[in-house]
């Protein structure tokens, strides 16, 4: 920084202060850019989607027709039918019981044991056609409704069958797209870790670029500030030289005051001698003792204020 001096007017700053500003900044700068740590570079996870089967079919299970109930298979109409048959049966069988009663009659027989038995035989004949018929039409009747009930039985075993196959094949389709939509997740995923690791990776060189700019300027703060030293250390061997070359020419100005100051103070005993000598006389040589010094610097700088003391400042 540029100092004040009096009268208003600056001093240049201190090039030797500056360079040390510098140094100690550019050591500063390389201190920082050595505990330099970059930025870390991670990576996200990827997670696949669960794959899972559900709605599966139940297990086909086929009817028994043991435990099925053929109630509802039963013809309703075959009591009714039984019961026509068996009148006409028994009307018929009155029909022959009158012949006979008839018949006995007129061989004055009615009430006998013929006529008894021939009543027997024929109500015995009776009873047979009427059982066969209706076990005939009730063993007609259980058959179909058997056969109805097993051609249930295999229509709903047939249709667990289908939709099991059905289910299969939906469950089949569930998992294909299941399946594919992982994988487009996981691409997209892997797509999005990508990317979001080039970013990281390229903040990273631009942050190292950074450091590196960083060091390079304190670097080159350093080599100024070295420059500026030496440039320090030159201005002083250039003072010091100027100030030997002042001090030289400055003590020749007083050897030359000093020789000059001699001459005055000696000049009436010189004219004295040429007096002396014009008129013939010897004089007597006084006895003198002559004192002699070295002067130093500091009796040349107060002569040379006594000197000046008289002259105006210029």
């Amino acid at each position: 920084m540029a100092g004040q001096a009096p009268g208003g007017q600056t001093t240049p700053p201190n090039i030797n202060s500056l360079a040390a500003q510098g140094i100690q900044g550019a050591g500063m700068g390389s201190a920082a850019g050595v505990g330099y740590a970059p930025l870390s570079v991670s990576a996200t996870n990827v997670a696949p989607t669960n794959v899972g089967v559900s709605g599966l079919s139940p297990t086909v299970t086929a009817g028994q027709l043991s435990s099925t109930s053929l109630s509802p298979y039963m013809n309703p109409y075959t009591t009714s039918v039984i019961d026509a048959q068996q009148a006409d049966i028994l009307r018929g069988a009155n029909i022959g019981l009158d012949e006979l009663g008839a018949q006995a009659q007129k061989a004055k027989a009615f009430g006998g044991s013929r006529h008894g038995i021939q009543g027997a035989e024929l109500g015995r004949g009776v009873a047979e056609l009427m059982g066969q018929q209706a076990s005939g039409l009730r063993q007609a009747n259980y058959a179909q409704a058997q056969q109805a009930a097993m051609q249930d039985i295999m229509n709903d075993y047939n249709a667990q069958i289908a939709n099991q196959q059905a289910g299969q094949f939906d469950i089949g389709t569930n998992l294909q797209a299941q399946l594919a939509n992982q994988q487009t997740g996981l691409q997209g995923q892997l797509a999005n870790q990508q990317t979001g690791l080039q970013a990281q990776l390229a903040n990273q060189q631009a942050d190292i670029t950074g450091a590196q700019h960083q060091l390079g300027a304190a670097g080159q703060l350093g080599q100024l500030s070295n420059l500026g030293f030496g440039m320090g250390q030159t201005v002083n061997q250039n003072l010091q030289t100027q100030g030997a070359m002042q001090q030289a020419l400055q003590q020749a100005v007083f050897d030359n005051a000093a020789q000059q100051y001699g001459q005055y103070t000696g000049h009436p005993a010189q004219g004295l001698a040429y007096l002396n000598a014009a008129l013939g006389v010897t004089p007597t040589t006084p006895q003198t003792e002559t004192l002699t010094s070295t002067p130093g610097l500091f009796d040349y700088l107060t002569l040379g204020a006594s000197i000046n003391a008289g002259r105006p400042l210029g």
